[in-house]
């Protein structure tokens, strides 16, 4: 992958992170742009999960107290909500179950 083609991935990623962000029910955009970048829904799922994954190892200083890092974890999970709602309902579209909103 080239280095525009990477930068081109993760500038979307950031895109579809703010219209989730700003969404009152998160549900993950698809379009002929994101076609084209992620080949299809299940390659934006996989990327999507690779940023929470890597925000949540890069962000968690795992040398602190218990207790400061479950706050963290609290802090992040609750910045990234809507992702992590989205994110959770692909994985029950693909399990073919139903995700029950809070």
């Amino acid at each position: 992958m080239t280095w525009t083609e990477t930068n081109r991935r993760w500038q979307a990623l950031r895109v579809v992170e703010e219209q989730l962000r700003t969404s009152v029910h998160p549900v993950l955009p698809w379009d002929d742009e994101l076609a084209l970048i992620f080949g299809d829904r299940a390659g934006l799922v996989a990327a999507l999960r690779y940023r929470w994954r890597l925000t949540m190892s890069t962000q968690l200083d795992t040398h602190l107290p218990e207790h400061v890092l479950e706050q963290n974890r609290r802090d992040l999970t609750a910045r990234f909500r809507a992702l992590r709602e989205a994110l959770d309902n692909a994985a029950d579209d693909e399990l073919g179950t139903t995700h029950a909103v809070a």
